[in-house]
């Protein structure tokens, strides 16, 4: 029988948002909050209903990255992820990621967080990674998303675009939000907050 994991990457796999982390570690932590406090109003907005979910998530965006040259930005991505992330990584998720691994199951990782990121941490752990994407145009960030922002039910459908119908396959899906409820319910085995 075919086994998957899917897995959520931030609050799940990491103890902290990559993004803002990441952020952080490329501009440093002044820079971060001055960021935050400049996209408050889009998220008391989107909580009150007033504007998309992910309004606060596409500010961000516009203003880091749009203008910006791919190539740089995907070399301070890979140091992100060979310096900052293995402090940020719960160690019973990794655990969990082996032991699944071990057996000759699918890893997946399915997160919110952007490719840019998300791809080259995955890749140093051999294990495919749906995320949301950034649009690129001439080698440049364009500051607007590629692909809608996968969160929600956008999880659910990705992986099914990725996989097809699953429905002989035993799946297993680790979440720790809202957001990651609908890809938990589509698992046989759904585990939620399951390494704090």
């Amino acid at each position: 029988m075919r086994t998957i994991a899917f897995f959520d990457l931030d609050g799940t796999i990491t103890k902290a948002d990559a993004m803002l982390e990441f952020i952080a570690f490329c501009h440093g932590r002044p820079r971060l909050y001055l960021l935050l406090a400049s996209v408050f109003p889009a998220w008391l907005l989107a909580k009150a209903g007033l504007a998309p979910q992910d309004a606060a998530k596409k500010a961000v965006v516009r203003r880091v990255f749009s203008g910006g040259q791919v190539a740089i930005w995907n070399e301070r991505a890979v140091r992100f992820t060979q310096e900052r992330m293995p402090r940020l990584l719960r160690p019973a998720a990794m655990d969990c990621i082996a032991a699944h691994q071990r057996q000759g199951h699918e890893v997946v990782v399915v997160t919110a967080s952007c490719t840019l990121w998300a791809a080259p941490w995955c890749a140093s752990h051999n294990i495919p990674c749906i995320a949301t994407g950034l649009e690129e145009r001439d080698g440049r960030f364009t500051g607007r998303l590629a692909t809608p922002n996968c969160k929600g039910p956008e999880k659910v459908r990705r992986i099914r675009e990725l996989f097809g119908p699953l429905d002989d396959a035993r799946l297993y899906a680790y979440g720790d939000t809202p957001d990651d409820r609908p890809m938990l319910a589509m698992a046989s085995d759904p585990h939620y907050k399951p390494f704090r």
